[in-house]
């Protein structure tokens, strides 16, 4: 399992990532538009001001999950958009490119082998 971290100040990120509708659910399954599902786990929500919100996603690496493709979904819905960081199993991505979400996704599941 690769999880993922948003963390971010656009408050409607969540909704253009996995909402349904006008409702956002825990166990949400968003199809990328290469047949890859991610689960939508929640939002942490922080009530201190200026602290970002942090949407919570899953993906099941069992299957043969192709990261370029996840790393290009990814990115094109984060782009332009209020992106403090994204977290992917606990290890910042420190450039929020395709690249840099390709190159963790990567480290990720060679560490987890």
């Amino acid at each position: 399992m690769i999880r993922i971290d948003i963390e971010t100040h656009d408050k409607k990120l969540g909704f253009d990532l996995a909402g349904v509708g006008s409702s956002l659910t825990s166990g949400t399954i968003v199809e990328t538009p290469d047949g890859l599902k991610i689960e939508y786990e929640g939002t942490l929500m922080r009530k201190a001001l200026g602290f970002p919100e942090v949407l919570q996603f899953i993906v099941d690496a069992s299957t043969n999950v192709e990261l370029g493709l996840l790393a290009a979904w990814l990115y094109d819905k984060v782009n332009g958009r209020k992106i403090e960081k994204i977290v992917i199993n606990r290890r910042v991505v420190t450039q929020i490119t395709r690249d840099g979400i390709r190159q963790v996704l990567e480290e990720e599941i060679k560490t987890n082998e």
